[in-house]
This record gives structure tokens, C-alpha cells and sequence, in this order.
């Protein structure tokens, strides 16, 4: 019993379209295809892709087909940045290196963030500490800033400076990543730093020495800040309230200690077996003016254009830093050395007389985090490769096109002459009648002569 049968091997006879029109209509079209599918196949497989680094999320290409095709978007051709717990985070401005110590909102994972280089117009500095040593002669301050607000980067990161004429006391340079001795905001800025250190040195020390060296010899602080990012600071392009006043330091924490390695501190933390401690005129002016001058950096190193801000804009150091340090118990009153600086040098920017250490603080806009992502672009293969790609793909495309065009013209000149042949006289042993232009076969020929002669004989008289 068959199910199947396979079918016979046949090969079509060919078969000549007549019609001088119609011929040269189909090589014209012919070329004009082979012309139009070898472009399309420049475009289509002329390029591959290729794996670029780039620092700019944002960055595309732009080739000659994108005038007839929708060109890429910014920001589809690069991967995001991901940054996890424990990596460094450095914007544009780089002056400060960031660590991330947490993650407030993961958005990639379970534990990474995520960056496609927007920027940083919701973070602001949140919390400052300040520890100063006379036995070191050495002062740190550690800042930590927060990201918040937006869902493209929510996190919480830490950075430290430290100042001292030890060598090994020393912290990281400023402007890590483009440091140069004749950068004008690392040298600039690290003046005003060591004025800011000499100004609290100085009076810690007479403080030390009035009290017969028998007073503090180490302190410690902690500080929170008001959070005011520029997405905060500026509404529909005026500044809020928290933009123009002087930035608050709210002292949270204080402890001190003595020569004895006595530890004075206050409600903050523990039982304390003595008085509590409370920060007097003696070293809180000095210590506002450097925490003042750190918090006014790092703003400008996030792209924070606040009014409020010394370094951007001179004319609020009176309402911020302290001039004139008040006579104590145990110091006598002296004037701010980074204040008198700084003051100077904002008559300059007044006059417009010279060249002014605020100049290179000037905040274009907001900043970005530097990161590099990796990209994937477009390059146009070697000229060999190039031609036998676009060979084969344009062979192939019009080999198909060519083999449908051919089925579609036999289809419609077969049922024309279906149409033209219809209700005509049948032919001698039901031949089909042959079509137009077509030239009979010497089979059909021997085919007719065989069957007139036995319509002869049989119609002869015997």
C-alpha cells in the first residue's frame, strides 16, 4: 500500500516572451534593481559592528543612509555605566574622589546603580567631620554627599582631605585625575586651604600654650548641612531661601581631648563622667571658615551654582566666614588670614583690575560623574570584504526577485491565452492548442501527418 509517491523529475521547456516593449521594460528594470539593491546592500551589509569606549553616553553615529533612513537616538548605541558599593565616583570638575558607601535605591541588580550621564543637579553635601590634632599637627575633614530625588543615581558617598606639614600626614592632592603644579583650581584652592589650616593651628596652639599646655590637644566635630541641590535651590530659574543664606553648620557631635588623654565630650554619645563639653569662640570660628571653604569646593566640584557659595561668588564672604576672631580666655582676637585673602582678592573681581583667584571657579552647569561606556558603532568593512558581501547579497536578492518575476509574467500570459483560446474549435486528438509565438515540435508535426493519413484511408471507398 503507497501513502506517497514522489513526484517525477520535470524540466520545464523555456519559453520566449515576445514584445519588443516588454523585453527592454524588464532589462531597464532589471539594471535599475541590480543599482538599487547593491546600494541597499552597502548600507546593509557593507558595515559591522565594532565595540568603541567612549566617554560620552550620548555619542552616535551619522553616515550617508541616515538621509533615508531615522539616524540614532543619543543614548541607544551605549551600555549605562553600572557603579557598585565601594567604587570611586569623580565628576567633570574632578576635585574630589568620591567613594559610594551605599546605595539608597538599587536600579541595577540587586545591589549596583546604574549611570547614563546625567547630571548631578540632586546631590548635595548632607553631613561634614572635622578632626584637628596638635601632637600630629594635622587637621581632616571627611564630607559625605547625597544623591537623591531622581531614580538615575541615589547614593550615598564619602570623601576626605587632610592638611599637615608632615609628610606622611598628608592627604590625597586636590584635582586627583588632571593634577598639574600649575592648575589654577588645585594651586588656588590648596592656598586657601592652608590659610584655612594656619588660622585654626595658630589659635589652638596659643589656646595650648596660655593654658600651660595642661588644655585640648585634640579635636573632633560633626556637622549636618542643609541639603540644597540645585533641582532644590532653583525654582523655575530663581533661587530658593537655602541658595542665598549662608550655609547653617548644625553641630551634632563634639568631643575634645586633653593633654592628660582626658576625653571632654558631649550628650551626644554615652554617659560622660565630667561636664559636658561645648565648643567655644576659641576654635569654632577658625573651624566654621575651613568647613565653610571645604563645603563651598565640593559644591563646586558638583556644578552647584548656588549664590551662597564663596567661591562662585565673592560677595558672600561677609555673611559667611568670620573676619575678625573674638578675643577668648585664653586667645587674644586676631583677623582671619584665608578671610583676608579671600577678601582681596574679591576687590579684584569688583574692579575688574587683574586676574583673581575666583576666576577658574566659574561653574559652566551642572556636573557628570566620568565614566567611560562601552558603546556599539558601526565601521565599514575592508574594501575586499566590502565587494564580495555586497556581491553575494545583491546575487542573492535578485536571483530571488528575478525567479518570482519570471512565475508571475508565465502566470499571466498563460491565462491571457486561456482567455484568447476559449470556446475555438477542439483539435485533432484533444492536443493542446500551443501557445502564441511558439513553433510546433517535430514529434507534432509527425503526430499530425499520422493522423491525417488514417482520416484518409478511413474515409476512402474500399
Amino acid at each position: 500500500m503507497k501513502f506517497w509517491t514522489l513526484p517525477n523529475i520535470e524540466y520545464p521547456a523555456t519559453h520566449e516572451f515576445e514584445g519588443k516593449l516588454f523585453n527592454r521594460l524588464t532589462y531597464a528594470a532589471a539594471f535599475l534593481a541590480l543599482v538599487i539593491l547593491a546600494i541597499v546592500n552597502v548600507a546593509v551589509v557593507g558595515y559591522e559592528p565594532t565595540v568603541v569606549l567612549s566617554s560620552n553616553f550620548n555619542d552616535t553615529q551619522t553616515f550617508w543612509f541616515h538621509n533615508f533612513t531615522r539616524p540614532p537616538q543619543p543614548g541607544t548605541l551605549c551600555d549605562r555605566r553600572v557603579f557598585n558599593v565601594g567604587e570611586s565616583l569623580v565628576t567633570n570638575a574632578s576635585i574630589f574622589e568620591w567613594k559610594i558607601i551605599a546605595i539608597t535605591r538599587p536600579n541595577a541588580g540587586k545591589s549596583g546603580v546604574a549611570y547614563d550621564g546625567s547630571v548631578l543637579n540632586n546631590c548635595d553635601i548632607v553631613q561634614m567631620n572635622f578632626y584637628g590634632d596638635i601632637r600630629t599637627w594635622s587637621i581632616e575633614i571627611t564630607a559625605y554627599s547625597a544623591c537623591r530625588g531622581q531614580d538615575n543615581l541615589e547614593v550615598v558617598a564619602s570623601t576626605s582631605m587632610s592638611f599637615s606639614p608632615l609628610p606622611a600626614r598628608r592627604g590625597p592632592l586636590l584635582r586627583n585625575v588632571q593634577f598639574s603644579s600649575t592648575d589654577p583650581v588645585s594651586v588656588n584652592l590648596m592656598d586657601m586651604f592652608l590659610m584655612a589650616t594656619e588660622d585654626v593651628g595658630l589659635r589652638g596652639w596659643t589656646a595650648f600654650l596660655e593654658s600651660n599646655r595642661t588644655g585640648t590637644v585634640a579635636i573632633s566635630l560633626s556637622a549636618n548641612t542643609a541639603f540644597c541641590p540645585l533641582y532644590v535651590g532653583r525654582k523655575n530659574g530663581t533661587f530658593t531661601l537655602c541658595a542665598v543664606q549662608a550655609p547653617p553648620l548644625n553641630l551634632t557631635a563634639t568631643c575634645a581631648v586633653g593633654e592628660n588623654f582626658d576625653l571632654m565630650q558631649d550628650n551626644s554619645f554615652g554617659p560622660s563622667f565630667g561636664p559636658p563639653y561645648e565648643l567655644d569662640d576659641t576654635l569654632r570660628p577658625p573651624i566654621s571658615n575651613i568647613l565653610h571653604l571645604a563645603l563651598a569646593a565640593m559644591r563646586v566640584d558638583l556644578g552647584n551654582p548656588s549664590p551662597n557659595n564663596i567661591l562662585t561668588h565673592p560677595d558672600a564672604l561677609n555673611q559667611t566666614l568670620t573676619a575678625v576672631f573674638p578675643q577668648t580666655t585664653s586667645t587674644v582676637s586676631m583677623p582671619s588670614k584665608l578671610y583676608t585673602y579671600l577678601h582681596e582678592q574679591s576687590l579684584l573681581v569688583s574692579s575688574e583690575s587683574g586676574t583673581s583667584v575666583f576666576d577658574p571657579f566659574r561653574i559652566p552647569g551642572p556636573s557628570v560623574v566620568q565614566a567611560v561606556y562601552v558603546c556599539k558603532f558601526l565601521k565599514r568593512k575592508d574594501l575586499g570584504n566590502l565587494i564580495v558581501s555586497v556581491m553575494v547579497a545583491t546575487l542573492g536578492m535578485f536571483t530571488t526577485a528575478w525567479t518570482v518575476f519570471i512565475f508571475v509574467a508565465c502566470w499571466i500570459l498563460n491565462r491571457r491565452a486561456e482567455r484568447a483560446g476559449h470556446g475555438g474549435p477542439e483539435l485533432p486528438g484533444n492536443v493542446d492548442p500551443p501557445l502564441p509565438g511558439s513553433k510546433p515540435s517535430a514529434h507534432d508535426e509527425e503526430e499530425k501527418t499520422l493522423s491525417l493519413v488514417s482520416t484518409i484511408v478511413s474515409t476512402s471507398p474500399v
